[in-house]
């Protein structure tokens, strides 16, 4: 599906206006960029619906990412997804050979609400909620092959604070991919979030993402991350070293 847009030079600024085959979309504000690209808040001209374009770069690999990214919203597409904690993706365009994704408004990043409540731990009731949603999302995911691999608070979205507190979506399948095509050894997950098989070299399987999910709750409870190391090296050492030795003394 190809689009026109009346910007300066590829920047989209409040104001642009993006014309795709079946709609017309107005860039509200900026919402945020990463090493993908950028996403957009814009208003969809048909209904004034609020949506995120998210607007990848043009590199190959971004291309690549684009088309696994769309390929895991085709398989989840017709799921309850509200019910399933996973984002609504509304429709995909090309412009200038920029993949561009519209996904529903969601409100804030995970990372975002803690960095404002400066890492403050949160209570454990609330802590449930969200680890519930997120569990609800990765057995979904579990239930039709997909491994998400890319589990941090950058990647969790809450929808609406004010009217439904603690109510999360999980997004970005950028990086996901079904389970029987993953192959042994490669290197995947955020640093702060990889699990053992991974840093081993194991056969890897959804079990990784659960790995992740524990990472993210231990930060919600503790307000620091986990494990936390400068590289590869550092973090290897922190996940795999053994049990202290008065663990096995006295025992749990």
């Amino acid at each position: 599906m190809s689009s026109q847009i009346r910007t300066a030079e590829d920047n989209l600024v409040p104001g642009d206006i993006i014309v795709t085959k079946c709609h017309t979309y107005e860039v509200q504000s900026f919402l945020g960029e990463g090493s993908f690209g950028k996403v957009v808040k814009c208003v969809r001209s048909k209904d004034d619906k609020t949506v995120a374009v998210k607007v990848l770069k043009k590199e190959g690999r971004y291309h690549d990412q684009a088309k696994s990214e769309l390929n895991a919203l085709l398989k989840i597409k017709d799921l309850d997804l509200d019910k399933c904690s996973l984002v609504q993706n509304y429709s995909s365009f090309v412009h200038k050979g920029f993949y561009c994704l519209v996904f529903e408004y969601l409100e804030q990043t995970l990372s975002a609400f803690m960095i404002a409540r400066s890492y403050q731990p949160l209570p454990l009731k609330s802590i449930r909620l969200i680890v519930q949603q997120l569990a609800t999302a990765l057995q979904t995911l579990r239930s039709i092959g997909l491994m998400h691999t890319d589990i941090k608070m950058d990647n969790v979205m809450l929808v609406n604070h004010r009217l439904q507190p603690f109510k999360v979506k999980l997004i970005d399948f950028g990086l996901a991919r079904s389970v029987s095509a993953v192959v042994k050894g490669v290197t995947i997950q955020p640093l702060c979030c990889r699990s053992p098989e991974v840093f081993l070299g194991l056969p890897l399987t959804e079990a990784i993402d659960m790995w992740s999910l524990g990472c993210l709750c231990a930060r919600l409870y503790l307000g620091v991350r986990l494990y936390y190391g400068k590289n590869e090296y550092e973090m290897e050492s922190f996940g795999l070293q053994p049990e202290p030795v008065h663990q096995y003394d006295v025992g749990w």
